[in-house]
C-alpha cells in the first residue's frame, strides 16, 4: 500500500504519497535495452481469442446477469409514470395543435387580403 502512520487512538493511517528517499522499483529502473533471447514475450496468436459464438454467448450471459441485478419498479409506479407521460403528451398535443391552427388562420388572412383584384 503506502506509508503507514499511527494515529493517537492506535488506528493506522495509510498514505499513497511517495517516499522521499525511496529506491526505484524494478520497473522504473529498467533500461530500454532489448530483452535477452530466452526472455522474449510470446505474441498472442489469433487462435488464442475465443470464436465468435463463444463471445456472443458470453455477452448474453453477462447481459442477463446484469438484468437480474436491476431493481425493477412495481406495477403501481409504472402505471403512475405512464399516466404522467400520457398527460404531458396530450398537453403538448393541444398546445402544438393550437399554434398550428392559429398560424394557418393567420396565413389565410394574409393571403386573402394581399391578393390583388383585377
Amino acid at each position: 500500500m503506502g506509508k503507514k502512520n499511527s494515529l493517537n487512538n492506535g488506528q493506522q493511517l495509510y498514505s499513497n504519497a511517495p517516499l522521499q528517499n525511496a529506491e526505484l522499483s524494478a520497473e522504473e529502473g529498467k533500461s530500454n535495452a532489448p530483452a535477452p533471447e530466452g526472455k522474449k514475450k510470446k505474441n498472442k496468436k489469433k487462435s488464442d481469442k475465443p470464436n465468435i459464438f463463444v463471445r456472443i454467448g458470453r455477452f448474453f450471459k453477462e447481459m442477463f446477469s446484469e438484468l437480474k441485478k436491476v431493481s425493477w419498479p412495481d406495477a403501481k409506479k409504472v402505471f403512475t409514470q405512464l399516466g404522467v407521460v400520457l398527460l404531458v403528451v396530450v398537453i403538448f398535443l393541444v398546445i402544438i395543435t393550437a399554434f398550428d391552427l392559429g398560424a394557418a388562420e393567420l396565413l389565410t388572412l394574409l393571403v386573402t387580403h394581399t391578393t390583388p383584384t383585377a
